[in-house]
C-alpha cells in the first residue's frame, strides 16, 4: 500500500490482555467530515511526509513532515471535538495508533520508575507531545505500512501488529523524558543513554554536532549530556574521541598504516595532536606502537 494513502492502524482491547492491537490499514478519505467527535483515549499521530492543521476542543495544531517524519502523541480524556481545517491530500504519509480510554490502567507506571511523568501526560486532556523522529522509528513505521514481501498475507495483521506494539513503546519511553531534566529516574536513563550510544557507535565515522545526536534521541542537548555522562562517567565526545582513537590504534596494530592515516581515522588532522590524545589514552606515542608492530626487516631499515 502505497505511503501516500492517509491510514490508520486502530486498536481493540482484547478479553485477554485488555491492550490487544487489532490493526487495520484501509485508505481513510480525509477531510470526509470537517467536524466530528472523537472518543476519549491514547493517540499516535506519525508523518511521514505531508502537513496537517487541526483543532481539537479549540486547541490548534499544525504538524509539518517537510523538515522530516515527526509524530504527535496526544491524550483525551473524554470525548472532544475534532474539526479539520486543513492538510496535504496529495502528498500526505500517516499512520495513526489508537488506544481506548482503558488501555493506561494495564500500564504499570509506578513499577516503570518513571510513572510521574507517564502519568502525567496520559491522564490529561487534549495532552500533546511533537518531536522529530529517530530512525529507528521511521523504519518501523514504514514496516507497519508496507510490511515486507516475505511476510506470509496470513501473518500481515500480527507483522503489523508487532510494528505497532514497538512504535507505542518508543513513544512511552520518549514521553517519559519529557519529565523534569534534573529528575529523570534511572530507567528512562539507562534507555536514553543506551539509545545515544547505539547512534554514536552507528555514525562514529561521520561528523557529529551534540544537537544532532539529541535530535536523533528525541531528548534536549543539556539531557543528553547529563545523563550520558552520570551513565558512562564521560561526556558524549570524549566517548567519540576515545571510540576513534580505538579504531586509530587497531589500523596501527593490525593493519600498518602510517601514523598520518591513523591520525585521519581518529579525526585528528594534524598527527601531532593525535600522538598527544593517543599517548594520554594508551601511555605510549603512537610511534613506538607503530615501530613494534612493523615487520622485522622493515623495522630494521
Amino acid at each position: 500500500m502505497a505511503l501516500g494513502a492517509f491510514m490508520e492502524l486502530s486498536t481493540a482491547a482484547s478479553e485477554q490482555d485488555g491492550i490487544s492491537l487489532a490493526c487495520r490499514l484501509a485508505p481513510v478519505v480525509a477531510g470526509s467530515r470537517a467536524m466530528r467527535e472523537i472518543q476519549p483515549g491514547f493517540r499516535l499521530l506519525i508523518y511521514l511526509r505531508g502537513w496537517q492543521r487541526f483543532e481539537i476542543d479549540g486547541r490548534r495544531f499544525d504538524v509539518s513532515a517537510d523538515g522530516g517524519p515527526v509524530a504527535l502523541a496526544l491524550s483525551l480524556t473524554r470525548p472532544a471535538r475534532l474539526t479539520q481545517i486543513a492538510w496535504s491530500e496529495d502528498r500526505m504519509g500517516k499512520l495513526m495508533i489508537t488506544a481506548p480510554s482503558d488501555w493506561t490502567s494495564a500500564l504499570d507506571l509506578k513499577g516503570a520508575g518513571h510513572g510521574d511523568a507517564l502519568s502525567t501526560f496520559l491522564t490529561g486532556h487534549v495532552s500533546s507531545h511533537l518531536w522529530r523522529l529517530d530512525d529507528d522509528s521511521v523504519r518501523l513505521a514504514k514496516l507497519a505500512a508496507e510490511p515486507p514481501a516475505w511476510v506470509p498475507r496470513e501473518a500481515l495483521q500480527l507483522y503489523r501488529r508487532a510494528r505497532a506494539f514497538d512504535l507505542i513503546c518508543l513513544t512511552l519511553s520518549t514521553l517519559a523524558l519529557r519529565r523534569a531534566e534534573n529528575a529523570l529516574p534511572r530507567p528512562a536513563q539507562s534507555l536514553l543513554g543506551e539509545r545515544v550510544r547505539i547512534f554514536l557507535l552507528d555514525h562514529i565515522n561521520e561528523p557529529l554536532t551534540i544537537d544532532a545526536v539529541a535530535q536523533a534521541v528525541g531528548a534536549s542537548v543539556s539531557v543528553v549530556q547529563r545523563c550520558f555522562k552520570e551513565l558512562y562517567g564521560m561526556t558524549v565526545f570524549d566517548f567519540v574521541r576515545r571510540r576513534r582513537l580505538d579504531a586509530a590504534r587497531d589500523a596501527l596494530d593490525n593493519r600498518g598504516v602510517s601514523i598520518a592515516c591513523a591520525a585521519f581515522i581518529a579525526g585528528y588532522s594534524a598527527p601531532s595532536s593525535f600522538a598527544t590524545a593517543f599517548k594520554k589514552a594508551y601511555g605510549v606515542p603512537p610511534k613506538l606502537r607503530h615501530r613494534q608492530t612493523m615487520p622485522f626487516s622493515e623495522a630494521a631499515e
